[in-house]
């Protein structure tokens, strides 16, 4: 059963870091796992005294100015673990960094090389909505390591106004979303691993697509004697035999309590709806479906999911089969 070992946790000292430092620091204290912590400054709060350490180069002390900003950071950062998770006091690695927050992120991990990168959906902007190209956006698309983009359930809605601040909840129930894809048996080891260690009850879901039952239609012979209703049936039954099979081959056939859903309709519907009907706390996904596409393409499955999920999504490392 596959495990993390490092976790990187993103944070801007939103209103979203206590969320995104809660789920990241219990998976740590419940598994051992070495935790640092990452913060960017971003250009904008810097740019203005670099502009007038360029205008005024005897009256503003540019590099004094910087190193003050970092500690405070630090200062702020440690503040809010002691307050928040004392049994972690001193036992995290802090990193400050400047300049594009995406871009020093995708960097950081280069530099550090953790196994998970846990960072929220949202930052300091609050976007009522997703953008392209925002900055969580940006990193889940091309971030090389297994990422878990956090969200509170109770309050992820579009346009929500709410008073109400994020917060990490317990993980009860996880679902592996699988495709058959070559990340199948990854998917359910790295979920049952994090079933494992938080106690969760794990699910694994699979839904066969539209598009393949349109394939399978046009193809079936003689022409015009293609039935749903009994093909389904057959269908989900063969799926769910080979899906006990790669679940033993995930080396999480011995957990008690893993049950296995198959339905059929456009996959993300089916899984968003899943999430829901479930009352699922997590959603562990592989990083590309069966295109294998190098690059996310906007508007792909997984990119849905990212975008609507309400709850946690963890999206495993595209190298992970390399």
């Amino acid at each position: 059963m596959t495990q993390f070992n490092h976790i990187m946790a993103c944070i801007d000292l939103s209103d979203y870091s206590p969320m995104t430092l809660g789920y990241a620091l219990d998976l740590a204290g419940k598994a051992d796992i070495k935790v640092t912590i990452c913060s960017i400054v971003p250009l904008r709060e810097v740019n203005p005294v670099f502009m007038a350490g360029m205008m005024y180069p005897c009256r503003e002390d540019t590099k004094e100015y910087l190193e003050e900003l970092k500690t405070n950071r630090i200062a702020q950062i440690n503040e809010l673990i002691r307050t928040r998770y004392p049994e972690f006091d001193g036992k995290t690695d802090i990193r400050i960094k400047m300049g594009y927050p995406a871009e020093e992120i995708l960097a950081m991990i280069d530099e550090i090389d953790p196994d998970l990168v846990v960072m929220a959906n949202k930052g300091r902007s609050n976007l009522s909505s997703f953008m392209f190209g925002s900055s969580a956006e940006f990193v889940f698309r091309h971030c090389r390591k297994a990422l878990f983009s956090v969200r509170d359930k109770h309050i992820f809605k579009r346009m929500y106004s709410g008073n109400e601040l994020p917060e990490s909840s317990a993980l009860r129930t996880i679902i592996a979303a699988v495709d058959f894809s070559p990340w199948t048996e990854h998917i359910l080891a790295r979920a049952g691993w994090v079933a494992k260690i938080t106690g969760a009850k794990l699910h694994v879901y699979h839904c066969i697509g539209t598009k393949e039952l349109s394939w399978i239609k046009s193809h079936y012979m003689p022409e015009n004697t293609f039935s749903e209703e009994q093909f389904l049936p057959k269908a989900k039954q063969r799926r769910r035999e080979r899906l006990e099979d790669q679940i033993k081959a995930a080396g999480i056939g011995e957990m008690a309590g893993i049950e296995i859903t198959i339905d059929s309709g456009d996959p993300c519907e089916q899984i968003l709806s899943a999430v829901k009907n479930l009352r699922a706390d997590a959603l562990v996904l592989g990083p590309l479906g069966h295109s294998r596409s190098v690059k996310f393409v906007l508007g792909s499955t997984i990119e849905k999911i990212f975008r609507h999920s309400p709850v946690p999504v963890l999206r495993l490392s595209p190298d992970i089969c390399i």
